[in-house]
Order: structure tokens, then sequence, then C-alpha cells
């Protein structure tokens, strides 16, 4: 239930945790980025510039944190966008502006404090416990010193104080929480169906005389934009795994020396029973305790059914429900001595008890499954793949310095370096310089094709590097102006977009004259079945909503307005690009408080508190804000 209260109350909190992954990017000595003069500044705070390279620096940090975070999830492009350049900027001022504030007011933490804040980050510690020498070597291979970390560190500090003080100190009265559990714990009545778009594809039709008039009214939208041609150099471990020559000695010696890889592990299963006693306990109680489990031992050494035994007389609620039933033990999941009774035990035993922590163990083992070494012919070919990206990891190193100097040594032309690295000059399609295909599809790729350098005085590119183990360079091959496009180009492509619109606006159309019959009184099933559409219930507990249509219909449902004197409410949504989902809300059944547990009502009483504790927080930001003079030079981002 906790789980799920977490859950339906995300929506309240989403933006708090987005709030706290994007605090401060750049953390180390925040006040040095607002002093002394600077050759390039990118915003003025009260006077006092900040400058690029800071800036610059905060940009990094903040790119870096996302690409741990999400790996190649994150679009490379996003990072070079304008809101994402001014989210790391408001970030730096927002937190010099908190900075300022706080120490005019005397909030501060004391060198105690310090240490244990220092103290409590896990990458600082060894075996658990803090490291000086390992903090000193974090830090300096950060190019930090102790002493901006520090001082960061206790501005820091100082914030968490004003935020922890508005959370603990904010008002939550019974009512505030009786609403929060009756919107929580509330549950929607509704049925749904949906009108596929193919009927309405199929119906539509489109004259000649709508193609002409689309494509006179709005000819701006078929104007085909300048683009290029270019030819270019691929350095790739692919392309340099594709050539590599693996001999048969090679992969047999790679199997012979990494046997382990080719293991599919065995795996023990097992079942217990525990009679539980405290460590500490008396000498009488642990004999009693295993005296019982001992008994258990020998019912189901005589017959006695151990999942029976398990339900009956196991202390271990995870398990005692399953039967006593663990699953697969792995190596390091359980104490020693129970691993240990586990690996000695063959299918059906029943172990003698076994004493940990936690009392006295009785252990069968339900399945043993032994590991199993995949012959040499079956995994031949993943083996020669291997040891090809190796070679050619090895190659990429090698080649990557020749390829950067030489192209842009000899800037004129890639044959020089085609040649000396035995690449093949290849040319692109034609581009635009907002999208392209093949190589031309990255971003990078296409802004230096359309480069001063590349497009006008016919010059080499930098080196490209688009990822890890792919580098790009390109030179001028073709340019072609922006023209306009003729008819007979994009009639085919007007024909589609407008058998599309009006297939969408059929379909829409048919859900709003449904609509329309329901409101005024129509029966709904009458209705679904003279359309022949099927009908699907929500679930009524918010819980078992899973499927996604259902979900997208849930999001729908639960904006809707309550019904009134037992009139149901009508509404549509769209699922996707091809389906409308048409709905019927017939009842709003609101949570009770009266049925949460005491635990379950603090919790949401501690939910709302630090809601209202970050709306407060964020409140004294935004004054912050907006009673500095903050200017950004966007020009300079």
């Amino acid at each position: 239930m906790l789980t799920a209260i977490k859950d339906r109350a995300s929506g309240w909190i989403a933006w708090a945790l987005v709030f706290l992954i994007s605090i401060p990017f750049a953390l180390w000595g925040i006040n040095s980025y607002f002093e002394g003069a600077s050759k390039v500044a990118v915003a003025s705070v009260n006077g006092v510039d900040v400058d690029e390279t800071v800036y610059q620096q905060a940009l990094s940090e903040q790119r870096r944190s996302l690409v741990q975070m999400m790996g190649r999830n994150v679009d490379a492009e996003f990072f070079a966008s304008m809101p994402f350049k001014l989210e790391v900027l408001d970030s730096l001022i927002d937190t010099q502006l908190q900075a300022e504030y706080l120490a005019d007011r005397g909030y501060r933490i004391t060198n105690e404090q310090l240490s244990e804040r220092i103290g409590a980050f896990p990458a600082f510690q060894s075996e658990g416990r803090f490291d000086p020498a390992r903090y000193e070597m974090l830090l300096q291979n950060a190019g930090l010193s102790a002493e901006g970390f520090e001082r960061q560190q206790r501005q820091q500090g100082a914030v968490d104080q004003l935020r922890i003080g508005l959370r603990e100190t904010s008002l939550v009265v019974p009512a505030m929480t009786d609403r929060a559990i009756a919107l929580l714990m509330q549950e929607r009545v509704a049925q749904f169906t949906i009108l596929e778009l193919q009927p309405f594809s199929e119906a539509a039709q489109i004259s000649e005389d709508a193609v002409l008039e689309e494509y006179e009214k709005n000819k701006d939208r078929y104007i085909q934009p300048p683009q290029m041609q270019v030819d270019y150099l691929a350095l790739s471990v692919d392309a340099l795994a594709a050539q590599a020559m693996v001999t048969a000695e090679a992969e047999q010696a790679f199997y012979d020396g990494n046997t382990d890889r080719f293991t599919q592990p065995g795996s023990r299963s097992a079942s217990h029973i525990l009679i539980s006693v405290a460590g500490d306990a008396e000498a009488a109680e642990v004999a009693k305790a295993r005296d019982k489990a001992q008994g258990l031992v020998n019912q189901g050494r005589d017959g006695g059914d151990f999942a029976s035994l398990a339900r009956e007389h196991s202390d271990d609620p995870g398990s005692a429900g399953r039967g006593g039933d663990l699953g697969i033990i792995r190596p390091g999941t359980m104490a020693p001595e129970f691993e240990a009774a586990v690996f000695e035990l063959n299918p059906g035993e029943i172990s003698d008890p076994v004493r940990t922590d936690y009392g006295w163990h009785v252990i069968m083992l339900t399945d043993l499954r032994e590991s199993v070494v995949s012959p040499f012919a079956e995994v031949r070919n993943e083996i020669r793949s291997l040891l090809a990206r190796e070679w050619a990891e090895g190659q990429f190193m090698v080649m990557a310095e020749d390829f950067q100097n030489m192209v842009f040594e000899q800037p004129g032309s890639l044959d020089a370096t085609a040649d000396f690295l035995g690449l093949p000059i290849q040319r692109t399609d034609w581009f635009s310089r907002n999208a392209g295909e093949g190589v031309a599809s990255h971003a990078a790729v296409r802004d230096a094709a359309f480069s001063e350098e590349v497009r006008v005085d016919r010059l080499n590119s930098e080196m490209i590097e688009i990822d890890s183990d792919l580098l790009i360079a390109v030179h001028f091959a073709d340019f072609r102006d922006q023209r306009q496009k003729d008819l007979d180009e994009v009639s085919q492509e007007i024909v589609d977009n407008l058998l599309a619109q009006a297939a969408l606006a059929g379909q829409e159309g048919a859900a709003d004259r449904m609509m329309d019959q329901l409101r005024a009184g129509s029966p709904w099933a009458g209705v679904l079945e003279g359309a022949g559409l099927p009908v699907y219930d929500l679930p009524q507990d918010a819980e078992e909503i899973s499927d996604p249509d259902d979900q997208r219909v849930a999001q729908a449902v639960y904006a809707a307005p309550v019904p009134i004197a037992g009139q149901a409410v009508y509404g549509g949504t769209r699922l996707d690009a091809g389906r409308y989902a048409v709905y019927r809300l017939a009842e709003v059944v609101s949570g009770n408080p009266d049925e949460i547990s005491p635990e379950e009502r603090e919790q949401i009483k501690s939910l709302i508190g630090s809601r209202v504790g970050e709306e407060l927080y964020a409140g004294a930001s935004r004054a912050l804000r907006s009673a500095a003079n903050v200017e950004v030079f966007e020009e300079n981002l």
C-alpha cells in the first residue's frame, strides 16, 4: 500500500525530483564563478559578470552527468540547444543569488557538520569509512582544491538548511491530509470504445482541384532548401573489424583461456523453514528452538509435505506463504552457514538444523542445475567477432591520430589521407542543413559541410568525432540553391497529406457525433452496438491500470469533471496516430480517510509537507530572481 501511495503521489512531487536532479551542476567553488573581470561574459548578476569559461565548465559537467545517468539515450543535439544552455546558466545564477541571501541572514554550517557532510560522500569512503587519502586523490584528479570544495559544501549545506527548515515548518492540517487521501485513493468507474482510422482512410477522397488549391495556397511548404553533397572518409572500428584476419589457432587459444566466459553457471534452488531466535538469546531458548527445528527435519524426512510444514511453522513471512520457496540461491546472497548447507545437499534432501543470526533453518534443496560449458563450435563466431573487434580497436587508436593530422595538414583534398590509411572516399546523397541520410544524418556532419571552410573555401573539415569508434572528415562535392518544387514533384505528397487529414477529420467527426448522441440521452450500449464498436472496461483500481491504452484513457478520465446527479460524463482522447477513444465516466468514488492506517496517513502527511516546503523554497528562489538585476547575453552561450 505504501508503494501504491508513492506511485499515486508521483504527480505531486515529480517536479521536485527534477529539481533535485538539476541542483547546481557546477559544484566546485561556486563563489569564484562571479569574481573578477572576464573577457567574455555570458550574464551579469547584480553588476557581476558570469565568465564564459566557468559557464562552459558547468555545461560540460551537466552534459557528463546526464550521459552517465542515461547513457546514449540522450540526443546529442539536445546539448547544443538553447533551452539546455539556459538551464545550466539559470542554475549558476540561482545558486549565486541563494548564496548571497543565505550569507546575509547568517545561514551556515559548523566545522563538525561540514566534516559529517563530506564524510558521508560514498566516493570518499573505503570499506564504509571516510578515507582522507582517497578524498585528496579524487579532488586532485578533478583539478580541485580542498578549500574550494569545502567552501562549496558549506554553501550547499546552508541551502539545505533553508530547504529542510521550510519543509519541516510547513503546516499540514488534518483537512489537507483527508483531501489528499480522497484524491489519491479515488476510483473512477468508466468504460471506453476505440474508433480505428482504417475505415475513414478507405472512405477518404481527394480531388485534383483540392491538390492544386493546397499547392497554390501553401507554396512556401514546398520549398527545397539549399542542399549539398560531400565526399567523406570514415574511420570506424566496425569497418576495421570486418577486415580483420582471425586465425583458427587464435580462436581456439581464446576459447581455451576463457572457458569461464562460455560457461553457463549452475544453480541451486531451495526452500526453508525458519525457527527464529535472537542471536543473543539464552542457551535454553536456543536449544528449545533447535529441538523444534529438528522435529520438523524428522517430519520432512519421514515423508511430510515440506511446503505445508513451512506454511504452518516458518517464522519467515517472506517465504512461508510460498511454502518456504526461496528460489535460486546464488553465492554471496545468503548467510555463509546457510549457503554451505545448501551446497552440500542433493535434490530432495533436507538438512539438519542450520544456525544463523536469524535462528534455526531447516533447508531442502528443490532443484540442482550443473554448470554447462558451451562447445567451441557453438561460440566460434562470437570469439571471431571479439578478436576482430579487439584488433580493430587497436588499429583505430593508431590510425586516429594520423587521420586527424592529415586532414588538417593537407586541407585541399582527402586523397592523401585516403591513400595513406587505405580508406575509400565515399560520397553522400543530397542533404540540407537540417536533414540528411547516412553520415549526413548526424548534425555535426551537416554543420561541418555547410561551414564556410568546406562550402565556400572548399577545404577539408576538421576530424568529426561521431562517437568513440567513428571518425568522419568531409570535403565539398556539390551544392545547389534553394528552389520552389514543381507541382508534379509534390503532388503525391500533397495527396497523401490531404487523405490523412481527411481520415483524421472523419474519425474525430464520428467521435464528436457519437458523444453528442450520448450527451443527448442515447444509451451507451445502444450507440456502440449500432456502430459495431467494442466496449472495454477501464480498471477501477488505479494500481491495476497497466495496459498502454488503459493508461491513456485513464489520463483523460481522471481529468474529466465529476458526474453530477447521476449523469454520466462523456469525452474523447486520441490514443495514437490511428486510434481515437470515446469514454463514459459513470461514477467517481473518493478515497475514505477512515480506511487508511496511521502509518499510511503519516506518509501522506509527510508528502504534503514536502510539497508545501518545496513550493515555499521555489517561491523564495523566484523572489530572489525577480528582485535581482540579471542580464543574459544569449549570443555568447
